[in-house]
């Protein structure tokens, strides 16, 4: 206490204020400011700095003394003692307001004076001793974010002060059984064990779960006690938010399951690279035990060979602290083995290294799986010849080794006849088989010194070194030839494939691998041009011809997705009476620079290149919506003829492809003849089953070019048939080339014995007319009628529904 207390005078009366001064003076007291209004004691004393104010009641104008006291009270927490001479009840309860120290009346005594004085500043000091342990508890609550709670059981008075908002999210304002009770924010599970503790006055200490505002749980530690003090039953309590030590203790949990069950051997070292402790795994992966190694350096019994004196200073100067990579590692029998090794150092909150970790798996087994995936990488999964990799290493090294010593380099492209129809007819998994067998059967043939490659597909190149004549090349293809051509039994059927090989040498056919390989593939092309099952040497001329072909291709992918294609018709007439029967639908393509393209020339594109399928459909439904769009004209119903390809054919999918066209279209299908060659019956042998369904749609089935092929007798007499085209080839001649006369009257025989309709194909003159119309045959279709012509142009010879003969 202030031995000299500082007193502030608040007196209206010039007089009655030098007199009190002079008073406190005597008393021992330090005034401090003589005011003579409410208004200037509430300005000036924040500068005074008073211990106490004498303050006067009745002060004249403006404000009084109860007013201003209640100001400087509110404002500075100073304490005020009334001098008046009033007390009447009005002026004693305007007093009251301000919560004075004191309230004197005058006229007074010194010693009354002093004795109220030293009283009030008393109660001041002790309350200021009360404030400021006050301060430093909700400090110490503050600094260690604590929640503090009193409940009173007699009348459920719930109080709080400190963090508790903050950490349960909400404010509690009873203890519980109400909205906003204080247990209401502990998670219901732990719930009942609290509850259970207060209502018996057990004290309480334990780690509960709440409920967080986000809908999440946290954690908080909660202690609870009853006190009992003079007939008074109150629980004092204290929260605390542990949510963050929880969840660290909870990585720390993690972190040593981790440790103990990882995958990963783990070293952990003191700043001199002593082991002080391992993890289960490293015994495992190493064979040494915990009490092995313990205080032993690493670089002493794991590594192969041990780490630079340089290695720990660099990982301490590195940004990160931390290295990693491959080295290889020891087990305790002395057994190598390669390990992806992490070697982090660990400092405390300081920064001061503490330890080493290390970590480690053996990775021999990602080894061991990269030298397979290496092999992948240059090999064929399916023949284990080399690949496109393989092929762009090897050929590059041979080149650049032919280039320095002068030497040729030869490169065959082997391509296999007619593959797809075998894979499409017998399945993949036979198609397979043929694969594997075929690069057998390429590999023994080859030198040592010769490479084998699958492109992929049917496709396979030979890479051919140092063959000093062109010879050694064309007997090396003839040895290719007739090792592919040997029978092959694929589910218990013996069939035999022939290949078609271009060869391209080095340096005269190209330079680069690249031309080397286009050189050859041209030439391979040119063989199967020539018939196939042989093998062609590159000339200059078969890149203009395999351009030509590509923008054939090109053209035909064009045309179709352009609608440049078109269909005509070629009239089928009765010999019997000149009658109208039917139309064959055949394919055109006018091209915008080569003009009318002849069939013969674009269909084997499309073939080859997988077209065929798209054009098929495209001219199945435009020749059943033309046959409909007669019929819907009046025309009578006229069988249509549509081809179908030997590609075609082995699609399994060319039974619902005829099946939604008719049921797009809606063309009955007794309309639709569908015309399939003698060869593709040839390669059918094996799917009857496919003719049988097109059959059971109702379509009829014609043999297209019969006489031209080699089909088997027995064969046609078990398939599904309606009748068969005599290839114009046999019905040129007539009637006067004998051969073909008896070919013509062969098949007009056999056809009678198998009883199946007969239309013949070619006929350009009358002599031909009557040679077929005389032994019996049905219908024709040939220039003597009509040549194939765009629908519009058949209109008249549809309203007439005869044909007359042209008279000369």
């Amino acid at each position: 206490m202030n031995p000299n207390p500082r007193i502030m005078i608040v007196e209206d009366e010039r007089i009655v204020a030098l007199d009190l001064k002079h008073s406190l003076e005597f008393l021992g007291y330090q005034p401090c400011g003589v005011f003579a209004s409410g208004e200037d004691a509430i300005g000036q004393v924040a500068a005074a700095r008073p211990d106490l104010v004498l303050m006067d009641i009745n002060l004249g104008p403006g404000i009084d003394g109860t007013e201003a006291a209640l100001a400087i009270n509110t404002a500075h927490k100073v304490p005020i003692v009334f001098l008046t001479a009033y007390a009447e009840e009005k002026t004693l309860s305007r007093a009251e307001r301000s919560m004075p120290y004191g309230y004197l009346l005058k006229p007074y005594e010194l010693r009354e004076l002093d004795a109220t004085l030293r009283m009030a500043l008393a109660r001041r000091q002790a309350e200021l001793e009360v404030e400021h342990a006050e301060e430093r508890l909700r400090l110490a609550i503050d600094a260690a974010e604590l929640g503090v709670w009193e409940w009173d059981p007699q009348s459920d008075d719930f109080q709080w002060q400190g963090h508790l908002e903050g950490i349960l999210g909400g404010v509690p304002r009873v203890l519980r059984g109400e909205q906003d009770a204080f247990l209401d924010f502990i998670d219901e599970e732990d719930r009942p064990a609290v509850a259970e503790q207060l209502a018996r006055h057990a004290t309480v200490s334990s780690t509960v779960r709440m409920r967080q505002p986000g809908g999440g749980l946290g954690w908080i530690e909660l202690y609870a006690k009853r006190y009992v003090e003079h007939g008074r039953e109150r629980v004092i309590g204290v929260v605390r938010d542990v949510t963050e030590r929880q969840r660290n203790e909870e990585k720390l949990r993690q972190a040593n399951v981790v440790f103990q069950t990882t995958g990963e051997g783990v070293l952990i070292t003191d700043i001199e690279h002593r082991v002080i402790a391992t993890n289960p795994a490293f015994t495992l992966l190493t064979g040494y035990t915990a009490e092995d190694i313990h205080g032993r350096d690493p670089d002493q019994f794991l590594h192969a060979r041990r780490h630079s004196d340089h290695f720990y200073p660099r990982l301490m100067e590195s940004h990160h602290g931390y290295w990693h990579g491959e080295i290889l590692c020891l087990r305790r029998d002395g057994t190598p083995f390669p390990a992806w090794e992490h070697v982090c150092a660990v400092r405390d909150e300081h920064g001061q290294l503490r330890n080493y970790i290390i970590t480690f798996s053996d990775i021999s087994q990602i080894r061991q799986a990269e030298e397979q995936i290496n092999h992948l990488a240059y090999h064929d999964a399916l023949t284990g010849l080399g690949n496109r990799h393989q092929l762009a290493v090897r050929l590059e090294t041979e080149l650049e080794r032919a280039r320095l010593a002068h030497l040729q380099v030869g490169v065959m492209f082997i391509d296999l006849d007619g593959f797809k129809l075998v894979n499409d007819t017998l399945g993949h998994a036979a198609g397979d088989q043929l694969l594997q067998t075929v690069a057998r059967r390429i590999k023994s043939a080859l030198r040592r010194t010769d490479i084998a490659i699958r492109l992929g597909g049917d496709e396979f190149v030979v890479i051919v070194p140092d063959a000093r004549r062109l010879d050694d090349y064309a007997t090396l293809a003839d040895k290719l030839l007739d090792a592919v051509r040997e029978e092959i039994e694929l589910r218990s059927e013996r069939l035999s494939i022939s290949a078609s090989i271009g060869i391209a040498v080095f340096p005269d056919n190209g330079e680069d691998s690249q031309t080397l390989l286009k050189s050859a593939d041209n030439a391979m092309y040119d063989a199967k041009l020539r018939g196939r099952n042989r093998f062609a040497f590159y000339s200059p001329d078969m890149a203009e011809r395999a351009h030509e072909r590509m923008a054939m291709e090109q053209g035909l992918m064009q045309a179709l997705a352009t609608d440049a294609l078109r269909v005509h018709y070629q009239p089928v007439i009765s010999l019997a009476d000149g009658q109208l029967v039917g139309m064959e639908a055949l394919l055109r393509w006018q091209h915008p620079e080569l003009g009318l393209v002849p069939p013969a020339r674009f269909i084997p594109v499309a073939e080859e290149s997988g077209l065929i399928d798209r054009i098929g459909v495209w001219v199945l439904r435009q020749a059943c919506q033309q046959a409909l769009s007669w019929q819907r004209a009046g025309h009578r119903p006229l069988r249509i003829a549509v081809n179908v390809s030997v590609r075609q054919l082995a699609q399994d999918h060319l039974v619902e492809h005829v099946a939604a066209v008719l049921a797009e279209t809606g063309l009955p299908p007794q309309c639709l003849e569908l015309e399939i060659t003698e060869t593709a019956i040839q390669s059918i042998e094996h799917s009857r089953e496919r003719l049988r369904q097109l059959k059971a749609l109702g379509v009829m089935l014609a043999i297209d070019d019969f006489g031209t092929g080699f089909s088997s007798l027995s064969l046609l007499k078990h398939l599904p048939i309606d009748r068969i085209k005599i290839d114009r080839s046999f019905v040129t001649g007539l009637p006067g080339d004998s051969n073909d006369a008896a070919i013509t009257l062969a098949i007009v025989a056999l056809a009678r014995s198998l009883k199946l309709a007969l239309t013949a194909e070619g006929i350009e003159s009358p002599e031909q007319l009557e040679f077929l119309r005389r032994h019996d045959v049905a219908d024709a279709q040939g220039y003597l009628f009509s040549r194939p012509q765009p629908a519009p142009a058949l209109e008249p010879l549809l309203l007439h529904g005869h044909w007359q003969p042209t008279v000369h």
